[in-house]
């Protein structure tokens, strides 16, 4: 009789402990994951009202940087602007020296603007309507080919409101916070996102994604798209 139970208690041992350990490894990535150090705090826009053609739109992004900033060299921040149609999206980025970082509250952040005149990916002035913008940051190593990314922030997304120009006839322009909300984790598998920068390295190759985002550049640049830079105070 005690075999008959000893057999039993065996085998049901042995069908929960597939479930056991699928709850346990669950249990264990939730614990390990933690938003990473790199994170985007504010974005404003300039000017609001905003209609295309009458100068760009200065799109400011304030970033935090870790704490520990060895084995970098780089802060990226990049956007894309998508329209409507959903297949037309323009691409801006902007990349600083970390020596550019000013420490605020006890922690490095810097400033960077990004300019949008108004135009789509074929050099036409945009409609007036609501667009999506979506931003990241990154912070990079300088290798002996392209730089290679460190740490990514997570992503952020928002809505950007474009006028028509005549109705910016008795309007009083002014700096604008935008509001966005944040991706609950990154698209990219970033480790423990401790202060380490080691621990959180994007593993594989950033040579296509980099090249990838010269070309959009490049072709952002020819629409009249160009990308300025400057420190917080």
């Amino acid at each position: 009789m005690r075999w008959k139970r000893f057999i039993l208690f065996m085998i049901m041992v042995a069908l929960a402990s597939p479930v056991m350990q699928l709850d346990d490894a669950d249990a264990k990535r939730k614990r390990r994951y933690s938003p990473p150090p790199l994170k985007i705090l504010d974005i404003s826009t300039s000017p609001t009202p905003f209609a295309p053609g009458n100068g760009p739109l200065a799109i400011m992004i304030d970033v935090e940087l870790p704490k520990n900033l060895s084995n970098v060299d780089l802060l990226e921040v990049s956007s894309t602007i998508s329209f409507p149609s959903k297949r037309s999206i323009r691409f801006l980025y902007s990349r600083h020296p970390i020596e550019e970082a000013v420490v605020s509250g006890g922690t490095p952040k810097i400033r960077t603007t990004l300019l949008w005149d108004g135009k789509d990916q074929t050099n036409q002035w945009v409609s007036a309507g609501t667009y999506t913008y979506e931003i990241r940051a990154k912070l990079m190593a300088n290798t002996d080919g392209p730089p290679r990314t460190k740490m990514v922030s997570l992503r952020v997304r928002g809505e950007l409101e474009v006028s028509s120009p005549e109705s910016l006839t008795n309007s009083e322009t002014h700096l604008e916070h935008v509001p966005f909300t944040s991706d609950d984790t990154p698209q990219e598998e970033l480790g423990a996102g401790s202060d380490a920068l080691e621990t959180s390295e994007v593993e594989g190759s950033d040579s296509e994604d980099n090249a990838a985002q010269e070309g959009a550049l490049k072709g952002a640049v020819t629409g009249g798209v160009k990308a300025s830079v400057s420190a917080t105070q």
